[in-house]
């Protein structure tokens, strides 16, 4: 009985083992059988255990997630805020559809970048810049920088076939589509929006037929730069014979689009500008303004109505937060985040596990674009003034040299700060088995006459009053070099007339020649202390030919022959004002310097001017001639840049000249006095033959303006200086002190300055100034 009992119980054991056995064998055979993506194993035999049929059910499919974004200006910031918390709650996006500044988010994210690199690039930006045509001032080219800086008013118009025209937008957006471009380059060969790391789709308007146009292939900045082609703002791009404007006029939140890709479920994101309340429609722009948006509302509404119970609604409280505070990020970006939080439960139903979201961040990896060592062309296409030889000359991407795409991108800038194209583009190309880089260039439409306007309100609150408008002419590529013919008018105070023959001496507009001429009537005032004792009306004329050559962007040297004529004539002044009569002739050398960052308002970079005459002088007065064969006259000014933040910065001045033949005469080589130049003294109070002065002049950025301006700035200086009429005068005991206060702004018209500036001896002055200083 014992013997039977222990071999049964061994029976059991074995048993028991076989058991336990098979079931390890059959877990072990699913687990290889089911994908590391998480997918459901094909059906197939499985061991009938209850243990192992609970193994073997199929876990839920995941629906597919198609995330939607709205148009909404710089409110579109606010997305990026929405995917930081997604990213954190590991929730997929399978399709995106977007419209205006979300598509340029979408688009950002659909090509691989992550949320926080968009963060970090938006804090980078200088919306000042992004938001203007102009690139950064260092890559403009430093004759348009010297035509701009006398032509402060932020508009320029042209004429063309026997008519007036003018950019379709207020900006052309070139700037906001290379910085796009650089942004995607990494998926520049992907065609068909379905290829990128997560499909997408743009929507824009089509401004003829008034369709929606829903891009899906094609270059993706373009898509983006197009969507976002705000009426009034940017300029409408034409892709493929089409007008296309901003997207948000016809479907502002394209829930239906993300739903025809295939999505399941819609998480939209919805950032439109609310409707202006009645006290806010006070101006033709609050009307405008309005209109879009009541167009824009009515479709979103329409969209909205088609989400259901499965879908998520993000809808963030931006408060006063309006559609042009694009140098608010931060907030934006945080009022996102605080939305997407507020549904915190409803995405996270809709979270992948840790493993999943991982294996969907690796797709968003997108390799490096693989780039020629070297090319085989360069082809400049687009042109209809502008000659392509003399275009390719002055890049430094080269046929055969070692290729670089920060050198082609910074090419691009460079031929766009030539102020002759409204957009600039570039693609790598392969044909056979060459390599090579096609820039496509569009010439401004309303080219190649261009007119720019600038103006000057000044006052010192007394009885110096100044006004003048301002208008310069530019005429671009009359001849295969690159020739170019610039005029000036102005009339008020003063009245001037100017003009400049520009001729390049090869493709690579190395060397140039310069015929000039000008002609300008301006008072001039005699002072005894602060008291105007006399006003002469005194004619300026000058002549001249130079040989110059340039230093890349930044600065030029002149030498040549130059004629310099003035006559003074008396018009209110006692009986012992004679007239003065001054002809020069003979050489002069320029030397000039621009890398300011700006032309009124620069944080960094130097300005410097030279200039040295030698030559032949006769001067008139009371009737008597004297000749002089050895007059000579150096002057020269500089200021220098300098931030110690970026909200605080200072411009360090210096001025100095002296003439080699003392005179005492009405007509004076050098002036000072007024804001800026000796604060408390009068415009041009004191003058003579020799001059010296500096400055230092301190800024705080106290807010930003993008769009309708650029910033407003308080701030204060510290000068001293003085004018002599001879050598033996100069000393420093002799030197005037003085300072100001003043508040500041960059706007469209100019620099503006409300100021109160006090001299040493107790003068004091308060001036208002509106155009260039």
């Amino acid at each position: 009985m014992h013997a039977l009992r222990h071999a049964l119980y061994r029976l059991a054991r074995w048993t028991s083992l076989r058991r336990g056995l098979a079931l390890a064998a059959s877990v072990v055979a699913l687990g290889f059988a089911v994908p590391a993506s998480g997918q459901t194993a094909p059906a197939g035999p499985v061991a009938a255990t209850p243990a192992l049929q609970v193994a073997a059910t199929p876990a839920p499919r995941r629906p597919k997630i198609g995330l939607v974004l709205s148009g909404g200006g710089a409110r579109g910031m606010t997305h990026v805020g929405v995917l930081k918390v997604m990213k954190q709650l590991n929730v997929e996006v399978d399709y995106i559809a977007a419209t205006s500044m979300g598509a340029i988010v979408g688009g950002l994210y659909a090509s691989g970048m992550s949320p926080g690199e968009m963060e970090k690039q938006l804090e980078g930006i200088n919306w000042n810049t992004m938001l203007s045509d102009s690139p950064a001032r260092n890559d403009v080219s430093f004759r348009r920088k010297e035509f701009e800086a006398q032509f402060p008013l932020g508009l320029e118009i042209g004429f063309r076939d026997g008519e007036l025209r003018t950019l379709k937008g207020a900006l052309s957006g070139s700037n906001l589509e290379l910085f796009l471009h650089e942004l995607t380059r990494n998926v520049d060969r992907i065609d068909s929006f379905d290829q990128l790391p997560i499909p997408f789709r743009a929507i824009a308007t089509d401004m003829v037929n008034g369709e929606q146009i829903t891009f899906s292939n094609g270059r993706l900045y373009q898509a983006m730069r197009a969507s976002m082609s705000v009426p009034g703002m940017f300029a409408p791009v034409e892709v493929d014979g089409r007008i296309l404007g901003d997207g948000g006029l016809v479907n502002n939140l394209p829930v239906d689009v993300v739903r025809a890709m295939g999505a399941e479920v819609v998480i939209a994101v919805n950032i439109g500008t609310p409707l202006a309340s009645r006290n806010q429609l006070s101006s033709i722009v609050g009307y405008a303004s309005q209109m879009l948006n009541i167009l824009t509302e009515q479709n979103v509404r329409a969209q909205l109505g088609t989400l259901g119970p499965k879908d998520v609604l993000i809808s963030p409280d931006l408060g006063d937060l309006t559609f042009i505070d694009f140098g608010k990020g931060p907030e934006f970006i945080a009022l996102g985040a605080k939305a997407a939080e507020a549904v915190r439960d409803q995405l996270a139903r809709l979270s992948s596990t840790p493993v999943q979201y991982a294996v969907f961040e690796q797709r968003l990896l997108v390799p490096a674009q693989t780039l020629p060592k070297t090319l085989d062309f360069v082809r400049i296409e687009g042109t209809q003034f502008a000659n392509p030889q003399a275009l390719a000359d002055q890049m430094h991407t080269k046929v055969g040299e070692p290729f670089s795409l920060k050198g082609l991108e910074k090419d691009m800038s460079l031929l766009y700060g030539r102020g002759d194209f409204e957009q600039i583009d570039y693609r790598l190309v392969s044909q056979g088995a060459k390599e090579g880089v096609i820039v496509n260039v569009t010439e401004k439409s309303w080219g190649p006459n261009f007119l720019r306007f600038g103006l000057l309100l000044s006052t010192d609150l007394q009885s110096d009053s100044e006004f003048n408008a301002m208008m310069g002419h530019r005429r671009v590529w009359i001849n295969s070099l690159g020739a170019q013919w610039s005029n000036q008018i102005v009339l008020g105070s003063t009245r001037r007339y100017a003009t400049e023959f520009y001729q390049p001496l090869s493709l690579g507009n190395f060397m140039y020649v310069s015929a000039y001429g000008s002609a300008q009537r301006a008072p001039e005032y005699v002072f005894d202390g602060a008291n105007r004792v006399a006003e002469y009306d005194v004619l300026t004329q000058t002549a001249g030919l130079d040989l110059g050559t340039t230093f890349g962007t930044s600065g030029d040297v002149r030498l040549g022959f130059k004629w310099y004529h003035q006559r003074g004539d008396p018009e209110i002044a006692e009986k012992e004002y004679p007239t003065v009569k001054i002809t020069e002739t003979g050489a002069r050398l320029l030397i000039r310097w621009d890398s300011l960052d700006s032309p009124h308002f620069p944080r960094h970079g130097l300005r410097a001017v030279g200039e040295l005459f030698t030559g032949n002088q006769d001067l008139t007065i009371f009737g008597q001639t004297f000749a002089f064969d050895t007059a000579s006259r150096a002057g020269g000014e500089a200021n220098y840049a300098f931030a110690i933040n970026p909200r605080n910065f200072f411009n360090v001045g210096v001025k100095a000249g002296g003439v080699r033949n003392e005179r005492t005469t009405v007509i004076s080589d050098f002036n000072l006095g007024g804001f800026l130049q000796v604060s408390g003294l009068r415009t041009n109070q004191l003058s003579g033959s020799f001059v010296g002065f500096s400055r230092v002049v301190y800024y705080h950025e106290l807010m930003q303006l993008p769009i309708i301006g650029g910033s407003v700035f308080a701030g204060g200086s510290i000068e001293a200086g003085n004018v002599w009429q001879t050598r033996d005068e100069i000393s420093s005991r002799g030197l005037f002190t003085a300072g100001s206060v003043f508040f500041a702004a960059n706007t469209w018209l100019g620099p503006a300055y409300v100021a109160y500036g006090r001299a040493s001896g107790g003068q004091s002055t308060f001036y208002l100034y509106l155009g260039r200083l």
